[in-house]
């Protein structure tokens, strides 16, 4: 998508086609959250909480499944849910950073990912919106070029880089409450969930294109090395 072109807006059902679509032609293995009329080929993922099927309520849009691959260190196979916005206004990108976390929570407070009625292994949550695939999340960004803008283990656009340092930090008062919590006795009683605290404490961050490397998709997230590339299997 050109950045001078000035196309239709498009809704969050078109947009998750649109990036998906990316995703899959870029080799990655893309599952929607129900079966995809528009897109048969993708798999399906559903949500459990205590054994029951989650039909609604924190849900990111698809999970996607590839390695992970940052410095000397290989995740292969990795599951990441992705939660999308158009990213046309600020209260896109505002809408997203709360949904992703609210998928975060939702995971430590025991929310299980499966696919073909097996559960799996998910390595860490993303947001991601439209122009992910020009290497940015909020429309405006575009104006700008990356080189020389936010420096560091790689070159990101500003509100981009922002945004994933917000969510890292919002991730770790996410995981401290949560660790507080866990050693309060019944507290799951009291707050009429059950808490997971045995289950390994995942990333969080956003999902773009490497902004200065076409058909790179680049995971901007809370481990080191933060920048991951994400490849197909």
């Amino acid at each position: 998508m050109p950045r001078s072109q000035k196309a239709r807006r498009l809704r969050e059902a078109e947009v998750k086609l649109a990036i998906g679509d990316w995703l899959t032609n870029l080799g990655l293995q893309v599952f929607d959250e129900r079966q995809n009329r528009d897109r048969p080929k993708w798999g399906v993922f559903e949500i459990r909480k205590m054994g029951r099927k989650i039909g609604r309520g924190k849900r990111p849009d698809l999970v996607v499944r590839g390695n992970l691959i940052g410095a000397q260190t290989l995740k292969q196979g990795a599951w990441v849910p992705v939660e999308l916005k158009p990213g046309y206004k600020h209260h896109d990108i505002l809408n997203g950073f709360d949904a992703i976390l609210d998928c975060f929570s939702d995971y430590l407070w025991g929310a299980e990912y499966w696919v073909e009625n097996k559960p799996i292994e998910i390595a860490a949550f993303v947001f991601a919106t439209l122009f992910s695939q020009q290497g940015f999340l909020f429309e405006q960004e575009g104006k700008f070029d990356p080189r020389g803008i936010v420096r560091g283990p790689w070159d990101a656009y500003p509100m981009t880089f922002t945004i994933s340092r917000l969510l890292w930090r919002q991730r770790d008062n996410l995981v401290k409450r949560f660790q507080i919590l866990s050693g309060i006795p019944k507290v799951e009683t009291k707050l009429r969930g059950k808490l997971h605290a045995g289950r390994p404490i995942l990333e969080i961050g956003v999902l773009i294109q490497n902004p200065i490397a076409e058909q790179e998709v680049r995971l901007m997230l809370s481990e080191r090395p933060y920048h991951w590339r994400f490849e197909p299997e």
